[in-house]
């Protein structure tokens, strides 16, 4: 038996790939993808997507490491991203401290003079209250702090599907914002993901 612990995240699920296709131990491969170049290990990576389509999960080879997402995020975009449930997921009390996100339609619909003194209201109420019972006060609308821990399977499954056309506009923002946060940590790794931007609206597709 061997048992080792891989810090870097590509050379991981480049060797679980080969893995079955070899006959050599893991640690070897391991080591031998983290000794390649980048464009090596992508043109692994690469072989194996090869036949994947848009409706295919992608393969468990690329469930390698764990990435943590600190998010501020409104509450409304967690009630749909909490349902992910291959994520470990941490959230800090609801607290009201860190304000509340302003939908662009909001503005574009000359709203802002009701919405704003409505959150504002909201935030208020809350915080003559005690804890934990003010926390069912927070407007959906309001931010609050969560980490969301997920390997790289999952990280590229939410921001695929979450940043869709038809998806809310809060968490296709958050969903895209995955992509590229991915893409600056992970170069190898970002490039993969098929996310939507949160400007491209398509109101015919299903």
């Amino acid at each position: 038996m061997d048992l080792l612990r891989p810090e870097h995240v590509p050379a991981d699920i480049a060797a679980t790939l080969l893995y079955p296709v070899t006959d050599r131990p893991f640690r070897e491969l391991y080591e031998l993808a983290c000794g390649w170049s980048s464009a090596q290990r992508a043109e692994v990576m690469d072989v194996a997507l090869g036949s994947r389509t848009g409706r295919d999960e992608i393969l468990a080879g690329f469930r390698g490491g764990l990435y943590a997402y600190d998010f501020v995020i409104d509450i409304g975009a967690f009630r749909d991203l909490h349902r992910h449930r291959r994520c470990q997921k941490f959230r800090q009390p609801y607290a009201g401290n860190l304000g509340y996100d302003t939908p662009k339609l909001i503005a574009d619909a000359g709203a802002t003079g009701i919405y704003e003194p409505a959150m504002r209201a909201g935030f208020d109420a809350m915080h003559r209250l005690l804890h934990p019972g003010a926390q069912y006060l927070l407007p959906f609308g309001g931010r609050s702090r969560f980490l969301f821990k997920m390997d790289f399977a999952e990280a590229e499954y939410i921001s695929r599907l979450r940043s869709g056309v038809k998806g809310h506009f809060s968490y296709r923002e958050i969903a895209w914002e995955m992509k590229c946060k991915m893409e600056e940590l992970e170069p190898e790794l970002g490039r993969l993901i098929q996310a939507t931007p949160p400007w491209v609206d398509d109101p015919l597709k299903r």
